[in-house]
């Protein structure tokens, strides 16, 4: 079989939303970028993403460091999708209508009640709401919903609009995205970034010279690829989220502490999602779908009437302490851009903004610190084996 070697300034492995908004980034800055997926683009985790942007809901969970990058982000986002939608030409469902938290019994009003209270300590708006203005904002909700909160300053996006729309804008900046292309290693020579070697939808080989490699793969950026690096304690984890179709229902993302719905303009909605500490296991549960109609029907009672039109799976990827893993590591050239978790989506457009930032200028951000490769890797072992030396580790860019 034929292994010509062909050339990319920077190769990107994983074509989900964190790789394709580094590419588009990276490109905007004029870099030559080639975009690698073993899969189709955008068809993993993020095609079974809600893509609800919630800096401030998330924040009870959230460690200070991801709250901070999280509002940023949501800053850039307006700028990011009208950029995207500019170049691509494609409408990419950006909505800015804010997020309902409410409460459905006293278990889950006492919830609201201490989340509301974390949110204020932590100086983030929220506005009360009433049962009855509740339903006057959202006419179709149950009579069980007894209060909530609003949140003026979360949005949503179709990861899928976006994602679709992101690769049209990297081919037409002159980037190239392709799919099928199945990485099995990544190669280093003394110390520096040689190039990625793998396999096409065939079983042809591959090899593609670079300078700089990002490894983008989501929970699959360790798994069958031999690296010079070691594993930063990347697992999945897995989430089930049920789409139905058919009149809208409601204007706003709407949360309670067991379930979340996401409305879609054109009638769609999405009732999500689950995490599950599952391994690789990417299949649809009854269990689950049966739990998250069940919460949702609580909260929305037309949703009996509407169409089930698709259960979707992805894995999210994590590591210990639930921050994401973004910058560079011990070997020149390779850099890390993992481990989001649940705020892949919302994280997008500052991850790929201050690492492509960091790659083009040679100088590590500050508000990438925090999510820094070395907190998690320095002293574990490469995926090929190798213990990382005190020299390589001396070579991480700060």
């Amino acid at each position: 079989m034929s292994n010509e070697i062909r050339a990319s300034e920077t190769i990107v492995v994983g074509a989900g939303i964190i790789g394709l908004s580094l590419a588009y980034e990276l490109l905007r800055r004029g870099r030559r970028v080639t975009v690698l997926e073993r899969d189709r683009p955008g068809h993993g985790s993020t095609w079974a993403a809600g893509g609800m942007l919630a800096p401030v809901a998330e924040a009870e969970v959230d460690e200070p460091e991801v709250i901070g990058l999280g509002l940023e982000s949501l800053e850039r986002y307006a700028e990011f999708v009208a950029g995207v939608e500019r170049v691509s030409g494609i409408r990419v469902g950006y909505l800015a209508e804010g997020t309902l938290l409410v409460a459905v019994n006293r278990d889950d009003r006492e919830e609201l009640q201490r989340v509301e209270e974390i949110l204020c300590r932590k100086q983030l708006e929220v506005e009360r709401v009433d049962g009855d203005r509740l339903r006057e904002v959202e006419p179709h909700f149950s009579s069980r919903v007894l209060a909530g909160v609003r949140i003026g300053r979360d949005h949503q996006v179709d990861p899928r609009r976006l994602v679709v729309g992101l690769q049209r804008a990297i081919e037409e900046l002159g980037g190239q995205v392709l799919g099928g292309m199945t990485v099995e290693r990544i190669v280093e020579r003394g110390g520096s970034i040689r190039s990625v070697s793998g396999r096409r939808p065939g079983g042809e080989s591959f090899e593609w010279a670079g300078s700089e490699v990002v490894l983008a793969a989501g929970a699959w950026s360790f798994e069958g690829i031999e690296l010079p690096i070691a594993d930063p304690g990347l697992r999945p984890v897995k989430g089930q989220l049920v789409r139905v179709r058919g009149e809208r229902l409601l204007r706003h993302v709407v949360r309670t502490p067991d379930v979340y719905l996401i409305p879609r303009e054109d009638g769609e909605l999405l009732i999500g999602a689950t995490m599950e500490e599952m391994g690789y296991d990417q299949s649809a549960t009854a269990g689950a779908v049966m739990d998250l109609l069940r919460h949702a029907w609580e909260v929305l009672p037309a949703i009996y009437d509407l169409e089930l039109s698709e259960i979707s799976v992805g894995l999210r990827s994590a590591v210990e302490d639930q921050r994401p893993v973004i910058g560079a590591t011990a070997i020149d050239g390779l850099y890390l851009a993992l481990g989001h978790h649940r705020n892949g989506i919302l994280l997008a457009p500052a991850s790929a903004h201050h690492l492509a930032c960091w790659i083009v200028e040679g100088r590590a951000p500050a508000e990438l610190e925090p999510f820094s490769p070395r907190r998690l890797t320095v002293g574990r072992s490469p995926a090929r084996g190798r213990e990382t030396t005190d020299s390589e580790a001396e070579r991480v860019k700060r």
